[in-house]
């Protein structure tokens, strides 16, 4: 086969829309129900329908973290939870499918359509967390689309940014998780050496001796509050937080993600069942090297449908980065805190090999009067060419010797944008 025959097939299945109008309109049009560009394969069951000491630990593991609080429950029973709770974050892998559903079934297909065909970026979100998930919890999940804007940007000129809600629950209704996260939709744009953008100077990393055993020294000393309990009297405003790294950023990393969260959007499943997926993802599949179907998540490890697709490197997908927020400050917090907030921001790509250098520090602290004792932390993330890709923040209920232990906040009720629990 010729090299440009080969081009050819590595392109068949591509789709590359136009970021129109008619496209952003019909975006509008399904406020209130799913996003049809976060799709599910061949299944829409999640990874863990029920909690499980074991479902808890592989996923802490899975993003780097051993914390005994989510990975032995010996330990964990003789903490004030009493038992394994999991880390915020982990309910990425659960949520039985709750969306609402169309009346019109017209509307429904014809807005099925909305922003087809360009690509999809998750750039953040902001989670409010109502009570810990501990064994046996069974969760729902609605996901819908809350607002549609419009932006100009150096990097991918005309963008449409998608808030969408998320609302997790239980067979009582009582709420768990709810929040937003923001999706980025642009264009697929070839890059070639010509783009001039932000991203066009950055280089793939590479480290000397001396600056892997910075990064190494900094696992080895890495802090864990654990049962020393945060007293919100001997917090001070204005303190930094302890440095922790993560990376540099690895394939490996990307797969032991998966197997802790599962593919948590899309469904990307092997042989037969990737077979059953294409049916229903049509436009998420492309011809590869071999003139073989693959899926289109592998702009994460393929280099050359990343450029495709406008990327210079291959690049994390935005959980990754979550997930070292979450895992930053329950270090920091400590066994007795609620982590209730978590807003993060994905600035920048974080290319394979990145290292993500997280710093953070208080500033402020006051007695809330539905929360009580709480502090908020600014944290951020910084990469190894000294640019931020994370910025974050965070409000944490933390023990008092005044007011006590904490006190879990009063739930919100369910969206109303989702189906009943059976």
């Amino acid at each position: 086969m010729s090299e440009q025959t080969k081009e050819k097939a590595q392109d068949d299945g591509l789709v590359r829309s136009m970021l129109t109008d008619e496209s952003i309109e019909l975006m509008r049009r399904r406020m209130g129900y799913p996003n049809p560009t976060v799709r599910t394969g061949f299944t829409e069951e999640p990874w863990n329908t029920i909690a499980t000491a074991d479902a808890m630990r592989r996923f802490s593991y899975c993003i780097g973290d051993n914390n005994p609080l989510y990975c032995d429950p010996e330990y964990a029973k003789n903490t004030r939870w009493g038992q394994t709770i999991a880390p915020p974050a982990f309910e990425k892998s659960m949520g039985i499918m709750g969306n609402a559903i169309m009346a019109d079934p017209e509307e429904d297909k014809e807005t099925s359509k909305a922003l087809r065909g360009v690509q999809l970026f998750h750039s953040g979100g902001e989670n409010f967390y109502w009570a810990p998930i501990t064994e046996g919890v069974k969760l729902w999940r609605s996901r819908y689309v809350k607002q549609v804007d419009v932006k100009e940007s150096e990097y991918a000129g005309r963008s449409a940014i998608v808030t969408n809600g998320l609302c997790m629950w239980d067979e009582n209704d009582k709420v768990y998780v709810d929040g937003v996260d923001w999706f980025v939709h642009a264009e697929r744009k070839k890059r070639d050496d010509s783009s001039k953008d932000k991203y066009a100077k950055e280089e793939p990393a590479f480290y000397t001796d001396e600056e892997m055993k910075e990064i190494e020294d900094c696992y080895d000393n890495e802090y864990r509050r654990g049962s020393d309990t945060l007293y919100y009297e001997d917090v001070e405003v204005g303190a930094s937080l302890p440095k922790m790294v993560k990376g540099p950023f690895q394939i490996t990393d990307l797969i032991n993600m998966h197997m802790g969260t599962g593919w948590i959007l899309y469904g990307c499943w092997p042989n037969r069942l990737a077979y059953e997926g294409r049916k229903k993802l049509r436009g998420f599949y492309t011809k590869d090297e071999f003139n073989a179907w693959d899926s289109l998540q592998r702009v994460h490890w393929d280099k050359t449908l990343a450029e495709k697709v406008g990327v210079k490197m291959m690049y994390d997908i935005g959980a990754v980065r979550q997930f070292h927020v979450s895992n930053y400050l329950t270090n920091y917090a400590g066994d007795d805190a609620f982590i209730h907030r978590i807003k993060f921001e994905f600035r920048r790509f974080n290319y394979t090999g990145d290292v993500t250098w997280m710093t953070g520090e208080i500033v402020d602290k006051r007695i809330d009067p539905k929360l009580g004792p709480v502090i908020e932390v600014v944290l951020r993330g910084t990469n190894q060419r000294g640019n931020d890709n994370i910025n974050a923040t965070s409000t944490i209920m933390v023990a008092s010797r005044e007011h006590g232990p904490v006190k879990l906040p009063e739930p919100p009720a369910p969206t109303p944008h989702r189906r009943k629990t059976p």
